[in-house]
């Protein structure tokens, strides 16, 4: 049985949805949240290119990392279509390591836009796996920086409508600006200031 502690992450809006962390019962079926989610190829070359470029960057700070193949075989039959897979996995010297999801993002109103689905998913991946999970959102248009933003900062944000879907709001001030010139461990020891409030 998994841990009813992996639900206390989970934003509200999965909770009020029947926990969305719960594996399924053995012989329940699954929902069309399970299902293979095809994006329009547009949107799916822009979220390639910004992996291209978060890949290009790990490469050139020297930092050991490794890419998650998104394939439907990664994951158990019981949490498929309950938990994602971030994109990267990157190592920390003496540390352990953290995960990040990459994203193909730009600004509404001074704000990343993230879908309430997407993040209660990471979310059961943090549970369960016990690891620290950031997005890094680039505008393909001001390629020069991307922005981090840790999952936890979005967890228990309130829901807003945008047209059809559901997302939180997480303002751009408050996100952690990268440069890509600037290597992974130098921002990471800035994100480690900035989440101890110093």
């Amino acid at each position: 049985m998994f841990s009813c502690a992996v639900r206390s992450i989970c934003t509200s809006a999965t909770v009020a949805a029947g926990n969305a962390c719960r594996p399924l019962a053995k012989g329940e079926l699954r929902g069309h949240a399970s299902a293979m989610f095809r994006l329009p190829a547009d949107l799916k070359a822009k979220g390639e290119e910004a992996e291209a470029s978060f890949r290009a960057w790990l490469n050139q700070s020297g930092v050991a990392f490794l890419y998650v193949e998104q394939s439907p075989l990664n994951v158990p039959d019981r949490l498929r279509g309950r938990i994602k897979r971030p994109d990267y996995l990157v190592g920390i010297p003496h540390a352990g390591m953290m995960a990040f999801d990459v994203k193909a993002k730009s600004t509404y109103d001074d704000h990343l836009l993230f879908e309430v689905g997407e993040v209660d998913k990471l979310a059961c991946f943090e549970a369960f796996f016990h690891m620290t999970v950031n997005f890094a959102c680039l505008d393909l248009n001001d390629p020069e920086h991307f922005y981090w933003v840790p999952l936890r900062a979005l967890v228990g944000r309130p829901v807003e409508r945008r047209g059809r879907a559901r997302v939180l709001a997480f303002p751009i001030a408050d996100a952690l600006q990268v440069a890509m010139g600037e290597g992974f461990l130098e921002a990471y020891g800035r994100f480690s200031q900035r989440s101890l409030g110093l």
